[in-house]
């Protein structure tokens, strides 16, 4: 095994939302969030109660919006949001050069020491880094040869981050 990889990618929007969707995913499977939803869907059984008892739909239609809201909306207001961002800015595919080695991640000229890496998510499409302010997400497209793969998932394991 080699002491570090080097990866070559280039970033572009596309990029930036299939990131988002796998986080965005991830997250609504595996964070206390999910339980908001359920939390909006009891409340829809309340509003028919309420609806079909007592005439009234208020509750049954601020529960039913909530609920779309929740599981459809957020993620098109979050889509909406990162195409805006790189229609403004006009940023079009970035190249990044990253290095991955035992002392962190080195994207361009910044550093990411593994001390600030939060956790490391292996999902099927690649790898999420968290920080506790940013997010980089690596397909495992991007890595040259899958000893590199057992490498990263090796030093993941020995910083405890995976």
């Amino acid at each position: 095994m080699s002491k570090s990889i080097e990866l070559e990618l280039e970033w572009s929007k596309e990029e930036a939302l299939k990131a988002s969707k796998l986080y965005y995913d991830y997250d609504m499977r595996h964070s206390a969030k999910r339980y908001i939803g359920w939390a909006f869907v009891g409340l829809v059984q309340f509003g028919i109660v309420g609806a079909l008892k007592h005439d009234s739909f208020g509750l049954l239609y601020l529960s039913t919006f909530l609920v779309l809201y929740w599981y459809y909306g957020r993620w098109y207001l979050r889509k909406n949001m990162i195409e805006r961002f790189y229609e403004k800015s006009n940023t079009q595919e970035t190249k990044l050069q990253l290095k991955i080695s035992k002392e962190g991640v080195q994207i361009n000229d910044a550093h990411i020491s593994w001390d600030l890496v939060l956790k490391v998510i292996d999902m099927e499409e690649g790898f999420l880094i968290n920080t506790a302010t940013n997010s980089l997400f690596l397909e495992k497209s991007f890595f040259k040869k899958p000893q590199d793969i057992t490498f990263f998932k090796a030093l993941l394991k020995e910083e405890e981050k995976l």
